[in-house]
């Protein structure tokens, strides 16, 4: 018998989780421009585009992690160092295997990819779990996409900042994403 169906025969309630990830948030108006060509793909090609206020780019996700650990996630988060980086939304892909469309750089900055390594050593440190697949910085714009082949893609600037622990959540829309921890970059002046 299975630990879980084991507590479940003891009366154990399993601990609460929280379902988490670590991104980079952008400011509004970006987030609204992104959201906007998103839209024009997915009335191109079909599939869901991601509501504009959950548009972001993960870092480190975690999945669930109980929710008495959240401080722990929080204090690892703020022993890791990182510099501000200017990331240059300059191309547009997809992925045929999972149909998403996606924003990303077509050169990942130097200080993007020490954050992801930092905060990856730093989480193995304390003992969570993550997603180790490589990492390939991207902005999910439309999900069950056909495909995404724009004529262009305007490149955007994103000014990075600080770096956000975000928890997802249902909704009757589908996935919500609440910021629950904020980071600053050295040099970038005082997280919000």
């Amino acid at each position: 018998m299975g630990a879980a169906a084991n507590d479940a025969g003891l009366g154990l309630a399993r601990p609460p989780t929280a379902r988490v990830f670590f991104a980079l948030w952008p400011e509004a108006a970006l987030q609204r421009e992104l959201g906007r060509r998103a839209r024009a793909i997915e009335r191109a090609s079909g599939g869901r585009a991601t509501r504009t206020e959950n548009i972001h780019l993960t870092l480190v996700f975690l999945g669930d992690v109980p929710v008495a650990r959240l401080p722990d996630l929080c204090a690892a988060a703020g022993g890791v160092t990182g510099e501000p980086c200017a990331l240059a939304l300059d191309r547009l892909g997809y992925w045929k295997h999972n149909r998403i469309a996606w924003a990303g750089t077509s050169a990942m900055p130097p200080p993007l990819a020490a954050l992801v390594a930092g905060l990856e050593a730093s989480l193995a440190a304390a003992g969570f779990a993550f997603d180790r697949r490589p990492y390939v910085p991207h902005i999910t714009l439309v999900r069950k996409a056909r495909a995404a082949e724009p004529a262009r893609f305007d490149r955007l600037d994103w000014p990075c900042r600080e770096f956000v622990l975000v928890q997802s959540a249902r909704d009757a829309q589908g996935a919500r994403y609440e910021i629950i921890g904020r980071w600053g970059l050295a040099g970038a002046g005082p997280s919000r």
